[in-house]
């Protein structure tokens, strides 16, 4: 519980509110809720003291306040739900750049381990669940305990003055009891939920599997397997529910025990008139919808933890340094060992890339050219040896200037939809024209094409173009002409030739090979220099 509830409080101090909106939301809402329990309280004394006080000057008073919390309710309410809104928002706003930050950051090996489904989607949907976090967690559970608080005060005044105060710290004390029940039955809940999703999220992955193979299974006479697979998957999450129900039905006990025993307190009351013992009564009654709001805010954490768990994992990705780019764009690696899946793609490699020069970088299919050039991108990690750029290690680098002066075009360029001529210059200051480049690249377009219908050698094109918006220092290209005939690749070559700019390129064509200054093969996870 300890963890979850750390887990937690660092998201609320990630949104970092500003004071004034937060104390806005919490006044409103502290009001809001005196005014709607002064309602209930206030109309049932009215009818007390009517009885006892009969003509229309006697109760014109109390008649007039509870005419004004009637009116004023509405307009509460509203201004409460509005700052706790705005609250909500400014947090997703900030929780929002943190997560677009993070993700920009993971590494390649990283992506695919979160490839199934489109994770910023889903993480953008944890971010707006996280927003309860604030709307229905820490605003509604710190004006229902003011409101107690108050109530209670306000009993501690009835006149007698001075005789109630033994029926208020009574009542503080049970409440102060009902709360603190509901926060440890927190803990139980939550890891009883936990296990619920794991159950739902076995149970569906049991579906997709089932639905794949039952077919086969019947035709084979086993459909008894697939039963027998899915009702165990069935009764986990039966089990699940049920365990799930029974601890929520901890926390109602809590609540009709609590409030049970508040009003049973009110024996406790002095000599007093009719009116204030009612008073008292109704304010002890209503220990149960102010416990009741706090087990929903309570609630509330526990349906956002599923949220912020997902989110805390993203939070792995490596902290770049501060170094700007140096002076010296040298690309050393030395001893470098790239290990997948348990096996090493690359061992030992050793090479230096000299400004200005071109690469190439061949290899059979799967040798590992691709997870070399991302980790020479500083987009994949290595497990062991150092590259460095000028003598700087690249996770020292500044990730801006990282960038701008070195740009990775992959083999398949996607992920991004939209206009082409946007898809270049997004996210970046271009000093190009990118019409004009896409052009020299043989490829009439205008602002109306769009990215996701251009074909695959005109997608490289338009890819090619995006990496030349900042003029960069270094090129990293993967199989940038595999789908681009003769004269297109020429076209491709030339305009990047004349940049000056250093390329290393994995390629398997023969007129990119040619085009390089030296060439390296990977093979069998050894690095070797190929004589030209």
């Amino acid at each position: 519980m300890t963890t979850d509830v750390a887990r937690l409080f660092r998201w609320l101090r990630r949104a970092r509110p500003p004071r004034d909106e937060f104390a806005r939301a919490l006044v409103a809402g502290i009001v809001a809720s005196i005014v709607n329990v002064a309602l209930v309280v206030g109309a049932v004394a009215l009818l007390v003291e009517s009885a006892t006080r009969p003509g229309l000057h006697a109760i014109l008073g109390a008649l007039i306040a509870i005419e004004l919390f009637a009116f004023l309710r509405s307009p509460l309410r509203f201004a409460e739900r509005s700052s706790a809104h705005r609250l909500g928002y400014a947090a997703v706003t900030r929780w929002r750049r943190w997560l677009l930050a993070t993700i920009g950051r993971l590494e390649f090996s990283q992506w695919r381990t979160y490839a199934a489904g489109d994770l910023l989607e889903r993480a953008l949907r944890d971010t707006d669940e996280l927003q309860d976090l604030w709307l229905r967690c820490v605003i509604p559970l710190i004006t229902t305990v003011s409101a107690m608080i108050i109530g209670d005060l306000f009993i501690g005044l009835l006149p007698p003055r001075g005789s109630w105060w033994t029926f208020a710290s009574v009542l503080f004390a049970l409440q102060v009891l009902g709360v603190a029940a509901l926060i440890a039955n927190f803990g139980p809940l939550l890891r009883r939920d936990r296990a619920l999703r794991q159950a739902r999220g076995g149970y569906q992955g049991q579906l997709v599997e089932l639905s794949a193979v039952t077919p086969d299974l019947v035709l084979l006479g086993r459909g008894d397997f697939a039963i027998e697979r899915s009702s165990s998957a069935i009764e986990r999450l039966r089990n699940g529910e049920r365990s799930l129900r029974r601890q929520q039905r901890a926390s109602d006990a809590v609540i009709l025990v609590v409030s049970g025993f508040a009003l049973g307190a009110l024996v406790l009351h002095p000599n007093s008139s009719p009116i204030w013992i009612v008073v008292s009564g109704l304010l002890a009654l209503a220990t149960f919808e102010l416990l009741g709001t706090v087990r929903g805010a309570l609630d509330t954490a526990i349906g956002v933890s599923a949220s912020a768990e997902r989110l805390e994992e993203l939070d792995v990705a490596p902290r770049r340094g501060h170094h700007p780019w140096p002076g010296d764009s040298t690309i050393r690696l030395e001893n470098v060992t790239i290990v997948e899946d348990g096996a090493p793609l690359v061992a030992n490699a050793s090479l230096t890339v000299r400004p200005g020069r071109r690469v190439a970088l061949t290899g059979v299919s799967g040798a590992g050219k691709s997870t070399l050039l991302r980790a020479l991108g500083a987009l994949d990690m290595i497990h062991d040896g150092t590259i460095t750029m000028g003598g700087v290690p690249l996770n020292d680098l500044d990730e801006s200037e990282l960038r701008r002066h070195l740009t990775y075009v992959p083999s398949e360029p996607g992920l991004t939809r939209g206009f082409a001529i946007d898809v270049i210059g997004l996210g970046r200051a271009s000093s190009r024209e990118a019409i004009s480049d896409l052009a020299e690249l043989g490829m009439v377009s205008d602002r109306s094409t769009r990215f996701d219908e251009l074909s695959r050698g005109e997608r490289e094109r338009v890819a090619i173009a995006r990496a030349l918006v900042t003029s960069p220092t270094i090129y990293l290209l993967d199989e940038p002409t595999s789908g681009l005939g003769r004269d297109e690749t020429e076209k491709v070559l030339a305009i990047i030739e004349a940049t000056g700019a250093t390329i290393v390129v994995a390629t398997h064509d023969p007129q990119v090979i040619e085009w390089c200054d030296e060439v390296v093969e990977l093979r069998g996870s050894t690095l070797r220099e190929l004589s030209r």
